[in-house]
C-alpha cells in the first residue's frame, strides 16, 4: 500500500457542495483518471482517501488535504497530471507527495486552521475602531457562540479556541486573518469570530455576509504550527 498527500483547492461555485459531494468528485476522478486505490474490505468496499477536515459549505479552500492509498506505486507528478484532467471544475490539484504509510491519520492531527476573511462594511468606520474591536476580540475572558443543530441547541465559549485575529479597513472593506482550533478535539468557525468583532465593536454588519477562505491546516508539534500540506 502507498500513500499518496494531495494539497488541493476549492473554489468557484464548486465550494456550495457539501463534503460528502467532494469525496464523492474525487472517487469518481480517481477512477477516471486509472488510478490502483486501495478498498476497504466489507460488504460494502469504500476506497481508501482520508480528508483532513470537512470545510463548510460556502468557503473557499485554499490548501485542503486528502491522503490517498494507492494498491501500486505511481509517480506524484502522475497523480496530479491525472487529477488535474479528471475533477471537476473548482477542484485543483496543487501539489502531491508521498508519505509515510504509517504516518498519524490527518483527521487525529490537524488542530489548527488558519482563514481569510473579506466584507464589507459602513464607509464611516474609523481604523482606530477597527483596532478596538480587535483587542476587545483577543482581551476577552470569554466569548459565547450558540450553534444550531439537529433538534439541539449548545451554547460553547469559543475564545479559548482564537490563537491569532488581524483584520484591517479601507474603503469600506474589512479584511483579516485568524488562526484557530480545528480538528477532532474542536473547531472555531470563522463567522463566530467576526460575529464577536462585530459585537464587540458596535458595528453593523452580517458575518453571513462576509466571504471566507481556509488558508491552511496544521499541527503543533512543541509550540510550533507545522503545516500539513
Amino acid at each position: 500500500m502507498f500513500r499518496y498527500r494531495v494539497t488541493f483547492k476549492k473554489e468557484g461555485p464548486v465550494r456550495w457542495i457539501g463534503h460528502l459531494d467532494v469525496a464523492r468528485a474525487f472517487e469518481r476522478a480517481c477512477r477516471r483518471a486509472a488510478l490502483p486505490l486501495c478498498y476497504s474490505e466489507g460488504f460494502n468496499p469504500r476506497p481508501r482517501m482520508v480528508f483532513a477536515m470537512p470545510l463548510p459549505v460556502g468557503v473557499f479552500g485554499r490548501r485542503e488535504l486528502v491522503d490517498l492509498y494507492l494498491r501500486t506505486p505511481v509517480s506524484p507528478e502522475a497523480v496530479k497530471a491525472r487529477l488535474l484532467d479528471a475533477l471537476p471544475e473548482g477542484l485543483r490539484v496543487d501539489v502531491v507527495k508521498r508519505v509515510p504509510r504509517d504516518a498519524p491519520a490527518l483527521m487525529a492531527v490537524v488542530n489548527r486552521s488558519t482563514y481569510r476573511i473579506e466584507g464589507e462594511m459602513d464607509r464611516g468606520i474609523v481604523p482606530e475602531a477597527v483596532a478596538a474591536a480587535v483587542q476587545a476580540v483577543l482581551k476577552a475572558k470569554e466569548i459565547k457562540s450558540t450553534r444550531y443543530g439537529k433538534n439541539k441547541v449548545r451554547e460553547r465559549d469559543i475564545r479559548p479556541g482564537i490563537f491569532c485575529f488581524e483584520a484591517q479597513y479601507k474603503s469600506g472593506m474589512l479584511t483579516g486573518t485568524m488562526t484557530v482550533q480545528a480538528g477532532q478535539q474542536g473547531n472555531v468557525r470563522p463567522e463566530e469570530v467576526v460575529a464577536a468583532f462585530i459585537r464587540f465593536g458596535g458595528f453593523k454588519a452580517d458575518p453571513r455576509d462576509f466571504t471566507y477562505y481556509r488558508t491552511g491546516l496544521f499541527t503543533v508539534t512543541s509550540d510550533r504550527m507545522v503545516s500539513l500540506g
